[in-house]
């Protein structure tokens, strides 16, 4: 038995009006939506993919995987030199990302 869950958006009156349109041509609400997420899915794979070659780099660079240099990072523990940085950054990146991948999975 499926549950219906009805979720409200707050969007522009023209997109508004530009999904009413697509939802009521279609009658497979369920499908447009199962796309849509698929969509965002495949967009977050590429996304990782693509951060896990710049973790590599400075993976290979300073000898470390960066889940132990982030942690090393978050004590205080490392330079706070620009690289560095920058690493943090782009792994915070890489943890978000596998997180919204999570959560639509």
């Amino acid at each position: 038995m499926n549950i219906m869950e009805q979720i409200t958006f707050e969007v522009t009156e023209d997109i508004a009006s530009k999904l009413k349109s697509l939802m009521n041509g279609s009658g497979k609400n369920d499908l447009m939506f199962t796309k849509f997420i698929e969509f965002h899915k495949k967009k977050l794979q590429r996304e990782i993919i693509n951060i896990q070659a710049d973790l590599a780099d400075f993976e290979k660079r300073y000898d470390m995987k960066s889940s132990s240099f982030y942690s090393l990072f978050e004590k205080g523990k490392v330079e706070d030199s620009e690289d560095y940085m920058i690493w943090a950054g782009i792994y915070e990146m890489f943890l978000s990302s596998k997180k919204k991948l999570n959560e639509l999975s």
